[in-house]
């Protein structure tokens, strides 16, 4: 439940259809600060120390021009550093050559997922998107990287977020493979997995693994039909897991010829089955694949091995159509604008590797939600919680505006409400610390709260999901966002 902080909503504060717009609004100005600790409501609890590194698409259009999409924006990576019970808050962008030339140009001369270029058809035909490394970030093998699936990694110094560069594992990544914004790290050895899905005329699926130290150690291809949607994936101590959805691009040639945006070119075939592909961590081999009936998603949970079957968590829906949903983020939206609030159910796909048997069972007391979150140290391993952010009916059902925690076992809920007019980014789980249960830990997080019409770091008990431990309160918005993570370093 929550537990109301007069410090940051107001009494009598009635929050209009609409309030979360600003929370997509551009953040221009770049900074590095120290927060007053008396501003803090609570206290930064004992012992909490480490960095939340957090991308969003920071800057969402260039001069009086929109970007087409949400997706489109440029990468901004925000850095909430937790040190001797002090906060310390920086932001910079990433400067790929697509935010630096637009900035100089003060226009859009780079394709989108969703963008064009004005311009029309020959201003657009054989152009590829720019890399807007918007998507997520992370810090591995002594490498902080922001990621966009589309294209390669950009390193950052994680101390003051300047760009370093297009970054290629030292030749490991060639030219024509992206690299997807959700990598898994193996907690055991500390190994990471990625992915990325191209290829010309059919798509192809590109494996990679990454020694601990930052080595690219495996780089395999192999072809997946057309199945060209794919954002996330798991792993277990074995094996991969992909979720392809049927959404095609058979027809390349309006988007090549500057007719169409990727996005207007991808068609959603729900006469078609999404396809489960199953590969094996040491050799890269496809073990098994499944067909299900028609579905869409974008994140997968965490998945595990129990003999001869997988279990992965997925968050579903039955269309494509949240995709067009968010490119009109940045619209006025009615009282009945919650696509969000109606979307992906969370559910658990168990696969049987030895007869192909695939079971799919609704998880039981989890509600509408997305960014699933869970102990990092249970990666590729049973895990009985999940958290996740969620909507709930407050009075501005607009965006994620709460938690929620399941209980695998049992089937508890856990909600916590962050009130009217305050909006959530995805639920960052840190660990109390090194023999501490699964749940005990923290949910770290950037709130926007409207009647502030600022963002507001929070620190809220991931056991009990009753208390927010700490509101930090920065001195400006955090556009609306993705992906991060809480990491033990501190970087000042």
């Amino acid at each position: 439940m929550h537990i109301a902080l007069k410090q940051n909503l107001p009494d009598k504060t009635r929050v209009l259809p609409g309030c979360e717009l600003q929370g997509y609004e551009t953040l221009f100005k770049e900074s590095s600060y120290w927060i007053n600790p008396e501003s803090i409501v609570g206290e930064i609890p004992s012992g909490l120390e480490g960095t939340l590194f957090l991308n969003c698409p920071g800057r969402n259009k260039i001069g009086d021009q929109q970007y087409g999409h949400w997706f489109d924006g440029d990468g901004m990576i925000s850095a909430v550093t937790i040190k001797d019970g002090r906060v310390h808050y920086k932001n910079r962008y990433v400067r790929t050559p697509k935010y630096v030339n637009e900035t100089a140009a003060q226009k859009i001369l780079y394709r989108g997922v969703g963008t064009q270029i004005p311009g029309g058809p020959l201003k657009n035909m054989f152009r590829t998107p720019g890399n807007a490394a918007n998507t997520s970030v992370i810090l591995h093998g002594g490498k902080l990287l922001a990621l966009w699936e589309g294209g390669k990694p950009w390193e950052l110094n994680p101390t003051t977020l300047e760009t370093v560069g297009e970054y290629d594992y030292e030749g490991g990544l060639s030219s024509m493979q992206p690299f997807s914004a959700h990598p898994r790290i193996d907690p055991h050895n500390g190994d990471l997995y990625n992915f990325g899905v191209f290829g010309i005329p059919k798509p192809k699926l590109h494996f990679y693994k990454i020694g601990s130290n930052g080595e690219m150690v495996a780089n395999t291809s192999q072809s997946v039909g057309d199945y060209a949607m794919c954002h996330d994936f798991a792993i277990t101590e074995k094996y991969a897991v992909f979720i392809l959805c049927p959404a095609f691009m058979r027809t390349p040639f309006r988007f090549l010829l500057g007719l169409r945006s990727i996005f207007e070119s991808i068609e959603f075939d729900n006469s078609e089955n999404t396809k489960v592909i199953v590969l094996e961590l040491a050799t890269a081999k496809i073990v098994r694949e499944y067909e299900l009936d028609c579905f869409f998603g974008f994140h997968l949970g965490n998945a595990c091995e129990n003999g001869d079957e997988l279990s992965v968590d997925a968050l579903c829906v039955d269309t494509m159509d949240i995709m067009g949903g968010l490119s009109d983020v940045f619209m006025e939206r009615g009282d009945d604008f919650q696509f969000l609030a109606n979307g992906s159910r969370f559910n658990r796909f168990t696969l049987n590797l030895a007869t192909g048997d695939v079971r799919k069972t609704l998880i039981e007391g989890a509600v509408a939600g997305e960014f699933p979150a869970w102990n990092p140290r249970c990666t590729g391993r049973e895990n009985r919680y999940t958290w996740l952010a969620t909507i709930v009916e407050n009075g501005t059902p607009y965006s994620f505006n709460a938690f929620q925690k399941v209980d695998h076992q049992t089937g508890e809920l856990k909600i916590h409400d962050f009130g009217e007019g305050r909006f959530t980014s995805e639920p960052n789980f840190t660990p109390k610390g090194e023999n501490a249960a699964e749940d005990e830990g923290y949910l770290v997080s950037i709130v926007y709260n409207h009647a502030r019409e600022k963002s507001e770091v929070v620190i809220v008990d991931a056991k009990e999901l009753q208390h927010e431990l700490a509101v930090i309160p920065l001195e400006h918005h955090v556009p609306f966002g993705f992906h991060g993570c809480f990491y033990d370093e501190t970087f000042v």
